[in-house]
């Protein structure tokens, strides 16, 4: 029973994680027009933005699995989840354009160790009978965060700004890490 136990808890850490690297991902899509204002940032850039973090996290997931599988999965994905967390609050820094790359690139590179890491741990941790469902919950996780992301970072934005936004949101995955 213990087991069984621990194994919900594990996909509900799993779940989370997910939850919040979605957060963290899409934090920029909803504060874009005001960075676009206060930063001077054109659409290219942000074209140029988006591109690099998604060529950063395609790279990411390959170099994720081959160091997950080397290190193990607990270090692993806390190693992970702190710098992709770091990269996320980072954001709150920057400057203009080259910054705003820099940490995109950053946070794609981490934060493709998530499904890596993740599925190792349901296949580590789930018998097979069972590690459909568990990979459904952990990938669910990324619906519920981009359902999140717009009004939680927006509140944010709207209450404090822009730069508190990022910090906030950046913290959620330090706060995972400790768990």
């Amino acid at each position: 029973m213990r087991l069984e136990r621990l194994r919900w808890l594990l996909l509900l850490l799993l779940f989370l994680s997910t939850v919040i690297n979605y957060i963290d991902r899409q934090a920029l899509s909803v504060l874009i027009p005001t960075l676009r204002t206060d930063l001077g940032l054109s659409a290219t850039d942000y074209g140029l933005v988006t591109t690099v973090f998604l060529l950063a996290y395609t790279v990411g997931q390959l170099a994720a699995g081959v160091w997950i599988d080397r290190v193990g999965t607990r270090i692993g994905f806390a190693v992970f989840a702190a710098v992709w967390s770091l990269a996320a609050v980072l954001h709150a820094f920057t400057a203009g354009v080259l910054t705003l790359i820099a940490f995109r690139l950053l946070l794609g590179l981490t934060e493709a160790g998530n499904w890596p890491a993740g599925t190792k741990a349901i296949a580590q941790w789930f018998p097979q009978k069972r590690r459909a469902f568990a990979m459904a919950v952990f990938d669910g996780g990324s619906a519920v965060g981009a359902i999140l992301a717009p009004p939680l970072v927006a509140l944010l934005a709207l209450q404090f700004n822009w730069r508190v936004a990022f910090i906030a949101t950046g913290l959620l995955g330090f706060i995972w890490v400790v768990a």
